[in-house]
């Protein structure tokens, strides 16, 4: 059993290395370092209690979604008409999407108790948006590569 799992593992990797959807694949595995990341953990690093954190991930929130604007208009004028109307309503869902995660998970963490829940909804909310302005980012480096 257990090489069989090692097999389709494997099997899967080379498929996402060979098809082009690696960084789709390993989103959550590992990303690189952005330096908004780098300087989210500096302030982190220099201030972990609860309003140090909540600073960190406000600079963060804003880094990450000045970034997804940016690669948002970017590709929009790099694609075709019909692309472009595609990525405008994906955009347009993602935010709706979005709006409502952030409802929820607000909610969810403000009936634990304890400060050291504070943070958890500003934290996922930063990796959401980051995760989008990633996503971006990588539609603008594939397409360089047509």
């Amino acid at each position: 059993m257990k090489k069989i799992t090692l097999f389709v593992f494997a099997v899967l990797v080379c498929l996402c290395l060979f098809s082009g959807a690696q960084r789709a694949a390993f989103a959550y595995v590992a990303v690189e370092k952005h330096p908004i990341d780098i300087e989210m953990q500096r302030m982190l690093d220099e201030d972990s209690s609860t309003a140090g954190i909540l600073n960190a991930y406000e600079f963060a929130m804003k880094e990450w979604d000045k970034l997804l604007n940016e690669n948002y208009r970017t590709l929009r004028q790099r694609l075709g008409k019909e692309e472009q109307e595609k990525l405008r309503a994906s955009q347009l869902a993602w935010i709706k999407y979005r709006d409502l995660e952030f409802a929820f998970n607000k909610g969810f963490w403000k009936e634990f108790k304890g400060t050291m829940y504070i943070p958890f909804s500003p934290g996922y909310q930063v990796n959401f948006v980051r995760e989008r302005a990633l996503r971006l980012g990588y539609y603008l480096e594939d397409l360089a590569m047509r």
